[in-house]
């Protein structure tokens, strides 16, 4: 089994504010999966279980299970807490609907179906993960970050139109044509209440750091 390490940095680098539709097909037959366990600089221990595949048609299905031994408060405002503790763990499950992979490194998206805080569930889950099995001397890495869904409100429109600019309906993906190995990036959804998941950048700006201990593999297959 092979060690591997994250970053005790989970913020994401915020470039810009993509959002891809969740049923977007990818390329059959990838996956991406993992078993392990680790210790950040908080010096509790966290795990991560996950596999996620694309099938004959590049649709990603899959699941992801998080735990994390951090007394992590149940409720939005902490400045404004609930009478009692915190629970003294946190965990959720949830379902895996997008999947993109670029080499050794693989992004997810999902929704939160069950958690210890109630909260969370129905939120949108972010997992990135590095495969570095080309290199054994280096860990594997992995971030990830949670969303909430966006409320509905009105949709962005040029008034002088008369109720014809279907601007914001318009999507596209952006590539490099001199690389063929450019996957890409999605439009920006501007229709509000109807983002598919936590927002998406390019593989290479998302941050890992080292974390103390840590025991398990992930693999990435593209």
């Amino acid at each position: 089994m092979k060690n591997v390490g994250l970053g005790s940095a989970l913020t994401l680098l915020l470039l810009s504010l993509v959002t891809p539709p969740a049923t977007h097909a990818q390329t059959p037959g990838q996956s991406a999966s993992g078993i392990f366990k680790f210790l950040l600089d908080d010096e509790l221990f966290k795990s991560v279980d996950f596999n996620v595949t694309t099938d004959d048609k590049g649709f990603a299905s899959g699941s992801l299970t998080l735990t994390d031994e951090a007394a992590i408060p149940d409720f939005d405002d902490p400045e404004n807490p609930r009478e009692g503790d915190p629970p003294k763990g946190f965990a959720i499950k949830a379902q895996i609907d997008s999947l993109t992979i670029d080499k050794n490194r693989a992004l997810m998206n999902g929704v939160v179906l069950d958690s210890t805080h109630t909260n969370y569930i129905g939120r949108f889950v972010q997992l990135v993960v590095e495969d570095n099995r080309d290199n054994r001397e280096l860990p594997d890495r992995l971030t990830w970050s949670f969303c909430k869904r966006a409320e509905g409100g009105w949709i962005p429109s040029d008034a002088e139109w008369d109720g014809k600019d279907d601007g914001a309906f318009l999507k596209w993906w952006a590539t490099d044509a001199e690389r063929k190995d450019d996957v890409g990036i999605p439009s920006k959804n501007l229709i509000p209440g109807e983002d598919k998941g936590c927002p998406i950048y390019s593989l290479a700006v998302y941050p890992y750091a080292a974390v103390l201990k840590w025991d398990g593999d992930i693999v990435v297959q593209p």
